[in-house]
């Protein structure tokens, strides 16, 4: 398990050495510190000169010792995101980005615009991770939250989705897409939610229902090209599993060219033409 430390407060070993480096200062005279009148520079400055020289480990230490020496600075936000740009970008250090998004999150839950900005990246974290109970507490607080813009919002419900179908709960699923639908987003979001209210209601064999929201999704007048492939590519499979051989042939002919993998598309459009119709011997 990862041990992330707590920077509100230092470890027992951090007073004691800061006590005498304060005692060493307060006894520093200009006889004794010849060199008193030069600049000290802060640990941002130095960390950041770690980063330029590519020293990572320099960077991080730098960073997290101006966190546990300056609880009330508002630099605290800046020096958050250089670390957690160590961690992800330079790092891909998952486990570590999350413990400090979970002690940010504590530290900024009472700044509605920093906290939504928080759960986001930490709710990745955690479906990334496959801690999917934490991601769906994120993004529920996240859909509950008056001040989380509709363009944010539907991706939570449609990843809130998700974790509902794979827990089998398939109600709440399509309702939470449903509600997807009346956000006021672009044409893209709008085809993004159709097409997760047809997949899940594909999970409940309502194959009526999902052919609907597919074909709301391509009739969208300036839907995204890749997104209506997308859904024609789930309509025609859905209707192949119906029976309708020749609609299905239609579709995936429709978006030959420009469906991103051009070789399933042939191999479905294969078997289905050698496919004996229905009810013959």
């Amino acid at each position: 398990m990862t041990h992330t430390p707590d920077f509100h407060s230092a470890p027992p070993s951090f007073f004691p050495r800061t006590v005498s480096l304060l005692i060493l200062a307060l006894l520093c005279g200009p006889a004794a510190c010849g060199d008193r009148d030069k600049p000290v520079r802060d640990d941002i400055a130095l960390a950041e000169d770690a980063l330029h020289r590519r020293d990572i480990d320099d960077a991080k230490m730098y960073f997290e010792r101006y966190l546990r020496k300056n609880p009330d600075s508002p630099r605290r936000w800046q020096v958050w995101q250089q670390l957690l740009a160590i961690s992800l970008d330079l790092r891909q250090d998952r486990a570590t980005a999350r413990g400090y998004l979970e002690i940010m999150l504590r530290e900024f839950e009472h700044d509605p615009e920093k906290r939504r900005s928080i759960q986001l990246p930490l709710a990745r974290i955690c479906r990334e991770t496959y801690d999917f109970e934490r991601a769906a507490l994120l993004w529920e607080a996240l859909a509950k939250d008056p001040g989380t813009p509709d363009a944010v919002k539907a991706g939570v419900y449609i990843d809130l989705a998700k974790i509902y179908l794979r827990r089998l709960e398939f109600t709440p699923a399509t309702d939470i897409l449903t509600m997807c639908m009346r956000l006021k987003v672009n044409i893209a979001r709008k085809a993004d939610c159709l097409y997760a209210l047809g997949e899940a209601q594909i999970f409940t064999e309502n194959l009526e229902e999902a052919e609907a929201a597919l074909r709301a999704a391509i009739a969208l007048e300036g839907v995204p090209e890749n997104r209506r492939d997308m859904s024609v590519f789930l309509l025609a499979d859905i209707l192949e599993q119906r029976g309708r051989r020749a609609e299905a042939i239609a579709l995936f002919e429709s978006i030959r060219g420009t469906y991103p993998n051009e070789k399933v598309l042939e191999m479905r459009l294969s078997r289905l033409r050698t496919m004996k119709p229905r009810g013959t011997p």
